[in-house]
Order: C-alpha cells, then sequence, then structure tokens
C-alpha cells in the first residue's frame, strides 16, 4: 500500500502563514531570479497543497500480461476466420451477410498488418490533465524530427469502458499500439482502477505525470514514489514519466537602469524531453511486440462481433421457441391451477425447454440434463424469491381487470407464462457466455436469472403480458360469459 500524503485544515493553515512571512521577506528579491518568480512557484505550491485531497486506492497485484508472439497473432487471426466460416454455415439471414462479408475482409487484412510499420498512440486520461497539450506537442515537435511514421490523438476515458463484460474486453483504445495516460498527481481511485483494465487486456501503457510545475520541489520526490510504488502493483514502474506539457505563465519583475521595474509574464517552454526519450526507447525496442498485440486484439475483436452476430441469429430462433412452452405452461396452469412450488417444477420450468434451447447454443443437453437444470431454476427462483414476487405482482395487475381475475386460475396461468419466459431468457443468455460445455455455473446462472427478473419487472412489459397470455388461455365466449355475469 502506497504511503498517504496527509494534508488536514492544520497544515494548509501554517502553510498560508509561512506563505505571507515569505512574501513579506522576498518581496524586494522576486525580481533577480532570472525571471523565475517566488511568487508564482509558493502560489502554485500552496494551491496544490489546499486542493489536492488524500486519494484512496485499493491496491491488488493485477495480472500482467506478457506481450503476444507474432505466432499468438496468427492464431488469433485463424481463430477469427474459424468463426466467421461457422457463423456463414449456421445464418441463413440475408440481412447479416453484409456484416459477416465486413468483418471477412477486417480479418483478410490483419494478415498484412503483423507486418505494419506505423504506429499508433494514443493520449488518454481523465478530463482537465492536459492531453490535448501534450498531443499537440508531441505532434508539432517530436514527429516533425521522427523518421518513423507515427499517429497521434488524444481520448478522454470514459468510466464505462470499465463496466464491459468480462468475456467481451474490448474497449475504444484497443485498436491503439500504444497509451500515453496523463495524471496529474497521485493516482485516484477511478485513474488506478483505470490503468488495471488496461492492464488486464495486455495493452501497453506509460503513465505520464502531467502538471510537475504546479508542485513545490519538495513534493515532487513524494509523489513520484507514491507514483512508482502504485504503479509496481499493476505494471512495471519504468514505465512512468514526468512532464510539463504546458507550465503556468510567470510574472516577472525587472529592475530597468533608470531604477523603474517593469513587470511582463512569461510562458516557460514546455518540458517533455523525458518522455521523448522514453518514446523513442519503446520505438526502438518494442514496435514489433506493440503491432502484434494490437493485432491480436483486432483479431480478437472480429471474433467477438462474429460471435455477436451468431448470437442475435440463435436468439430469434430461440425467442419462438420459448413463447411456445409459456403459452403451454399457461394452459395447463389454468386447467389445473395448482400451488406455486408444483406449477414451477412442472409447468414454468420444462425440461425439453432446456434440451431445445441448448440444441440450438451447441450445448446438447440429454432430457436428464434439462430436468437436472430445470430442478435448479426451480430452486433458484424459489430461493431468490422471485416466485413470490411475481405472483404478488401480476395479482395485482390482475386485479385491476374483473373479468380475468374472476376467471379461474388466471393468476396461476399468467405466473407459469411469466416465469417460463424468464428461465428461457435467462438461459439464452447464459448459453451464449458459455462454450461447447453441458456443465451448468450456478453462480453465473443465478446472476443472470436475476438480471431478467429485474428487467422484466417493469410495469410497462408486465401490463402489456398479462393481455397476451389471457388472450391465449381464455376463450372469446368466455369472456362473453364472464361479461354476461358481471352485468346480472
Amino acid at each position: 500500500m502506497a504511503i498517504k500524503l496527509q494534508r488536514p485544515i492544520l497544515v494548509g493553515g501554517i502553510g498560508l502563514s509561512l506563505l505571507l512571512w515569505l512574501l513579506d521577506s522576498v518581496q524586494h528579491s522576486v525580481a533577480e531570479f532570472s525571471g523565475v518568480t517566488m511568487l508564482g512557484i509558493m502560489a502554485a505550491g500552496l494551491g496544490v497543497l489546499l486542493l489536492k485531497k488524500p486519494r484512496s486506492k485499493t491496491l491488488h497485484k493485477a495480472t500482467i500480461i506478457a506481450p503476444p508472439t507474432k505466432e499468438i497473432a496468427e492464431e488469433a487471426i485463424a481463430l477469427s476466420v474459424i468463426t466467421l466460416d461457422k457463423v456463414s454455415q449456421e445464418i441463413n439471414s440475408s440481412n447479416k451477410s453484409e456484416e459477416i462479408s465486413q468483418l471477412r475482409q477486417q480479418a483478410t487484412t490483419l494478415t498484412n498488418e503483423l507486418e505494419r510499420k506505423e504506429l499508433s498512440i494514443v493520449v488518454s486520461g481523465y478530463r482537465g490533465v492536459g492531453k490535448t497539450s501534450l498531443a499537440e506537442i508531441l505532434n508539432s515537435q517530436w514527429l516533425s524530427t521522427n523518421s518513423q511514421k507515427l499517429e497521434i490523438s488524444d481520448l478522454t476515458w470514459q468510466e464505462e469502458w470499465m463496466k464491459t463484460d468480462e468475456d467481451t474486453q474490448v474497449n475504444p483504445l484497443s485498436p491503439y499500439d500504444l497509451i500515453l495516460f496523463v495524471t496529474t498527481g497521485d493516482l485516484t481511485d477511478s485513474e488506478y482502477q483505470a490503468l488495471s483494465k488496461l492492464t488486464s487486456l495486455g495493452q501497453s501503457f506509460i503513465l505520464v505525470w502531467n502538471k510537475q510545475d504546479q508542485y513545490l520541489p519538495d513534493q515532487k520526490p513524494q509523489i513520484l514514489q507514491k507514483l512508482k510504488e502504485t504503479l509496481s502493483t499493476i505494471n512495471s514502474e519504468e514505465n512512468l514519466v514526468g512532464i510539463s506539457a504546458k507550465p503556468n505563465s510567470l510574472k516577472v519583475r525587472k529592475h530597468q537602469q533608470d531604477g523603474s521595474i517593469k513587470e511582463s509574464t512569461e510562458q516557460p517552454l514546455p518540458e517533455i524531453s523525458g518522455l521523448i526519450e522514453k518514446l523513442n526507447q519503446t520505438l526502438e525496442k518494442e514496435t514489433e511486440k506493440l503491432v502484434w498485440a494490437t493485432t491480436k486484439r483486432k483479431a480478437e475483436i472480429v471474433t467477438l462481433e462474429a460471435k455477436s452476430i451468431l448470437n442475435q441469429v440463435r436468439r430469434e430462433r430461440a425467442i419462438p421457441i420459448i413463447e411456445q412452452y409459456q403459452w403451454i405452461a399457461a394452459a395447463t396452469a389454468f386447467a389445473n391451477p395448482v400451488p406455486a412450488l408444483d406449477l414451477l417444477a412442472t409447468a414454468a420450468i420444462n425440461a425439453q425447454l432446456i434440451v431445445d434451447l441448448s440444441a440450438i447454443y451447441e450445448q446438447k443437453f440429454s432430457l436428464e440434463q434439462g430436468k437436472q437444470v430445470a430442478g435448479t431454476i426451480a430452486e433458484l427462483m424459489l430461493k431468490l424469491g422471485l416466485v413470490e414476487i411475481s405472483t404478488k405482482t401480476l395479482t395485482t395487475i390482475l386485479k385491476s381487470n374483473t373479468i380475468t381475475f374472476v376467471a379461474g386460475g388466471a393468476v396461476q396461468a399468467v405466473s407459469a407464462a411469466y416465469l417460463t419466459r424468464v428461465a428461457g431468457i435467462s438461459l439464452v443468455e447464459y448459453f451464449q457466455t458459455q462454450t461447447n460445455s453441458n456443465s451448468l455455473n450456478i453462480e453465473k446462472l443465478s446472476k443472470i436469472l436475476q438480471s431478467v427478473f429485474s428487467q422484466t419487472q417493469q410495469n410497462n412489459f408486465l401490463k402489456s403480458f398479462v393481455p397476451q397470455v389471457i388472450n391465449h388461455i381464455l376463450p372469446q365466449q368466455k369472456k362473453v360469459e364472464l361479461l354476461q355475469t358481471q352485468a346480472e
């Protein structure tokens, strides 16, 4: 754990008093420091002292992924082609053909990209850290003297990039070879999590500590040490560079020959020599590895997009099957109302539904396995309270319509259809994240069940779902009879 620099109000008050004393002592000497004003330095230092807040991080040793070899990148490309072939064989929808064709074109170009010499560098970080200024300086000063072809752009880091699914592992920075992640001091928790995310994705980055000029000389070593300690938990501390891309302007007072004092504002030159040296070393030693790593990620993106298309097609095939079984479950429960537990075991969760859905996703569950999974889902729904919650919600909706509520077994019928649908949709979302395996991940399935149930508990969905069920289970003549009975 990195040592925290505490900055309480007391310290700030003492620092302010000390500053006022110093100003009074040196006000006649400021102009003698070759244009560098003590006032600017101390004001900047005090600003940092008072405004910089302690930053809390939970430091966990991240798994550092070794740079891939060219062979590993080639394997990723080959897998993308195999996946595209598989998708092409399974889908018959013409509206997906164009998407598959575009992905094939991308996969074809990846082999040549392994030999790419031009690097793509992105300057990223949160707002206000000086990304744009740094990108402009690198483009205008460094690229003009660099013989290697490079592309530099800047992109603000977004919190949602860290919320991608664990199986997806894609963010807008994936196509870049090298990331210059900019910060302005000790890492905040969100910055630390962002760097951890990049490390987990195997992306190369240099941590750039910008705005060093805003710190007093004795503060810099402390901040530098903290950054190194923090960075060492997720990457190499060697990938840390300090710069001042756009130093604050300084007010300078100079004594003139006639005895007058002339004030002027000077803009110090950017100090990025350490970063340029680090970049030159990286380009000299790591270019091939950076290109291979990026090509591998691009191949993985093609594979994921192909799988996404396949999942869309499979889902389109699965929904009618789920609807078929939900109507069967509703009709059975309406004709023979039973307690919730029996309802869940016999109608809402049907083993044959599980077998049919598993076949679509090439999981190939047997009927016996389907029964076991059905029992597991039933237990999960009961333990999570989904049966009780859904029954209460649907009863409330049904009570608003006397015709449907007085019909015997209406509550059981709608509950049976609803729970069957929840189970079916949950299985679809579960299967599409699985590889070819007929084993069941209970924890993962439980989370998906809760998520799907939460989504379908929205009143708009249930209010539209209830009439659909009633229309399937209650004949028109029965509705007329109920209306007449109610009128009498």
